[in-house]
């Protein structure tokens, strides 16, 4: 007698090759909003960003750059002025900042000197500890990492005494020299020279007589 239904692992075997298919999507999905609304929504997103074309960037950078070419039948010299003439305002801003800046560090030197003036007159002993603890002197002014030499820089210290003698002494001497040492000093008496003349000689029989056991 066939039996009416088949088999669990046949009937399994069967899903498992017809597959499965996705739970279809509801129509008003929205993602991580969920039931937030539409109002809400366009508050939170903010206005949407405003895209440029091509021509109103150009015609921008059209309007915000001077035209600096040679115009036909310019002179050289019309040329540069109009170029001057177009620079100006940028010249003159990038002068005038310089300048603020100068004063405003000239202001606050004066102000850090006022200050040390005051330290010392109120406690003299503190300044100058204060003063001796501090490893490298402060410079006058800042100077940028991009500035130009204008010109090699000058030593004004002097040198000390212990660095010239140094120096003096590390110096080689002229054998002119050596000689005129040699000559100017006292020549020993005949008794010290005798001892000189029998040591001398004892030292070299001393040499001799190793050279003569090692050879």
């Amino acid at each position: 007698m066939p039996r009416k239904r088949a088999k669990l692992s046949a009937r399994q075997a069967q899903r498992d090759a017809l597959g499965h298919d996705l739970a279809p999507e509801p129509k008003n999905h929205r993602g991580v909003w969920g039931d937030t609304p539409r109002r809400a929504m366009e508050l939170f997103r903010g206005p949407p960003p405003k895209r440029r074309t091509e021509e109103e960037t150009s015609k921008a950078r059209a309007s915000s750059t001077p035209q600096l070419q040679i115009k036909p039948g310019e002179r050289i010299k019309d040329f540069n002025q109009r170029v001057e003439q177009a620079f100006a305002s940028d010249i003159n801003a990038t002068m005038r900042s310089e300048l603020r800046s100068e004063s405003n560090q000239k202001k606050r030197q004066r102000r850090r000197e006022l200050l040390k003036a005051k330290k010392r007159a109120s406690d003299p002993f503190a300044a100058q500890a204060a003063e001796a603890a501090s490893d490298f002197r402060q410079a006058t002014q800042s100077k940028s990492l991009h500035d130009v030499a204008q010109a090699p820089p000058t030593i004004t210290a002097i040198p000390k005494e212990r660095l010239k003698r140094k120096a003096s002494s590390t110096t080689p001497t002229p054998l002119a020299a050596l000689d005129a040492q040699a000559a100017a000093r006292p020549k020993p008496s005949a008794a010290r020279q005798r001892i000189l003349d029998e040591e001398r000689q004892r030292v070299i029989q001393q040499y001799r007589a190793m050279k003569h056991r090692t050879s």
